[in-house]
C-alpha cells in the first residue's frame, strides 16, 4: 500500500481549480491532487478569500488552516481572469486540461466567455465541474443567484439540520437544530463532484467527448439524509428531532456508561433481543420485541426505551459492555443457526485519542510532513489502494508560488 515506486492513477491528468470562496471546489480539487494529477488553482492577485476563513492568524501567515490542508499536491498560481491578457493564459490552460472547476454564479463565467459552452469549443473533451448553492437552473438559482456560498446553509437548505439534534422540548420548527461536523457539506459535495467526474473522465477516455457537471451544494448534501424522508412519507409529515437516538433501530445511538460514552447498534429484532440479554435486561423484550413496536411517533416512547437502554448501560464500564457484546456476536457468528443476534459496540472517542491510536499510525492514515514555513503538519490521508495508492507529496500554501513553473511548463 506505500506509495514509493508506484504508479498515480491520474498522473496524466490536468485539473484547474478556479473555485472561489468555496471548499466544496478546493476539497474536490484535492481528491485529484492526491490521486497525481496535475492541479492548478487559479487565485486572484489578493488569493482565494478562502484562505483566511477560520481559523488562522500570524502563527500560520493568515493562511487558514482549512486551506492550508486542502492546498496539498497543488500549483498556486495568480491570474486576474477578468482582465484580458490573463483570460487568454487562461484559456491555453483550458485547452490542456482535462477538468475544470468553478463555483462562480451562474450566468458569470459566461460573462466572462469562460462558460461550458464557450470552452468546449476550444476543448471538446473538457469535463467542466459548477458547484453553486443552488444549481445552474430552476426557481432558487435564479432568483438566488448571488448568494454566496457556506456550508451551514448549505446544511440548512438540504433538510438534515432539521433531522439533527436534542429531543424537542419546545414545539417545531424551534427547538435546537445541530450542525453535522466541521465543513460536513463541502465533503459531502466535493464527493459527489469528484465521483461524477471521474464518471466522465471515464467516458471523455472512451469517446474523447467532455461534459457539464452541474452540482448544487445543498442539493448534494440532501443525499446524506437518506431514510428519514421515506419515513416522513409514511407517517405523512417530516421527521422530527430524536437528537442522538435513531428512527426505527434501538438501541442504536451513544450512551453514558461508568468511564465515557458507548456506541450501540442494534440492526434486526434478533440483534435487539441479544443486546437485552447481554444487559440483564430480557424484562423489557414483551414490550418491545418488535421492530414496529420501536418504530414510533411518539416521542415520549422512544425517550422511555432509551432511558431504560442508558439506565443498564450507566453500571459498565466500556470494557465490560465491549467483553460481553464480543462474547455474543463471536458464538453467534461460529453459530449454524443464522437468525442469531450479532449487536456491535464501540467506544467513542475524542480526536486526540484518535490522533494517538496506534492502529491508525499503522496504517498511515494520517501523513506528517515538514513544512519549510508552516512547520511541522499532520494530514489525513484515506484508502488504501495495492497498485495506484494516493499520496501526499507536498503542502503548498503561498499565493502565485508556482508561476514561474506553470507559465513556463505551458508556454504562458
Amino acid at each position: 500500500m506505500k506509495p514509493e515506486g508506484k504508479t498515480e492513477a491520474l498522473e496524466d491528468t490536468v485539473v484547474l481549480d478556479l473555485s472561489f470562496a468555496n471548499f466544496s471546489g478546493i476539497i474536490t480539487a484535492s481528491f485529484f491532487a492526491e490521486a497525481g494529477a496535475e492541479v492548478i488553482k487559479v487565485e486572484p492577485v489578493e488569493g482565494d478569500p478562502a484562505r483566511v476563513m477560520t481559523p488562522y492568524g500570524d502563527v500560520v501567515e493568515d493562511v487558514g488552516i482549512p486551506f492550508l490542508i486542502e492546498g496539498r499536491n497543488k500549483r498556486h498560481i495568480i491570474l486576474d481572469i477578468e482582465e484580458p491578457e490573463a483570460q487568454e493564459k487562461l484559456k491555453k490552460l483550458i485547452s490542456k486540461a482535462d477538468v475544470l472547476i468553478e463555483s462562480f454564479a451562474p450566468g458569470e463565467m459566461d460573462a466572462l466567455g469562460l462558460g461550458y459552452k464557450q470552452l468546449v469549443e476550444l476543448n471538446p473533451g473538457l469535463i467542466y465541474i459548477a458547484i453553486t448553492p443552488y444549481g445552474q437552473f430552476g426557481s432558487m438559482a435564479e432568483k438566488q443567484t448571488k448568494i454566496p456560498w457556506s456550508d451551514l446553509t448549505s446544511q440548512a437548505e438540504s433538510g438534515l439540520a432539521g433531522l439533527i439534534g436534542d429531543l424537542p422540548d419546545e414545539p417545531e420548527p424551534y427547538n435546537w437544530p445541530t450542525r453535522a461536523g466541521f465543513y460536513a457539506a463541502a465533503y459531502a459535495t466535493a464527493v459527489e463532484a469528484a465521483t461524477a467526474a471521474m464518471v466522465a473522465l471515464f467516458f471523455q477516455r472512451k469517446t474523447g467527448e467532455g461534459q457539464m457537471l452541474d452540482i448544487a451544494t445543498a442539493d448534494a448534501y440532501s443525499s446524506c439524509v437518506g431514510i428519514p424522508p421515506t419515513f416522513g412519507h409514511i407517517w405523512k409529515h417530516s421527521r422530527i428531532r430524536y437528537g442522538t437516538l435513531d428512527y426505527g433501530l434501538c438501541p442504536y445511538g451513544f450512551f453514558k456508561c461508568k468511564d465515557g460514552h458507548v456506541a450501540i447498534a442494534c440492526f434486526r429484532d434478533q440483534d435487539f433481543r441479544a443486546a437485552l440479554k447481554i444487559l440483564g435486561r430480557w424484562d423489557m423484550e414483551e414490550d418491545w420485541r418488535s421492530l414496529l413496536d420501536r418504530i414510533t411517533d411518539d416521542v415520549n416512547k422512544v425517550k422511555e426505551l432509551n432511558e431504560e437502554i442508558e439506565k443498564t448501560v450507566a453500571n459498565f464500564t466500556y470494557d465490560e459492555i465491549f467483553k460481553r457484546f464480543s462474547a455474543y456476536s463471536a458464538k453467534a457468528a461460529r453459530s449454524k443457526w443464522k437468525g442469531g443476534g450479532m449487536p456491535v459496540t464501540t467506544k467513542m472517542v475524542s480526536a486526540n485519542e484518535v490522533m494517538d491510536t496506534e492502529h491508525w499510525k499503522v496504517r498511515n492514515s494520517f501523513q506528517q510532513l515538514d513544512h519549510p514555513v508552516f512547520g511541522l503538519l499532520t494530514l489525513p490521508l484515506a484508502g488504501k489502494m495495492t497498485e495506484t495508492p494516493p499520496r501526499i507529496k507536498w503542502v503548498s500554501g503561498g499565493v502565485g508560488e508556482d508561476n514561474q513553473y506553470i507559465f513556463e511548463k505551458y508556454g504562458l
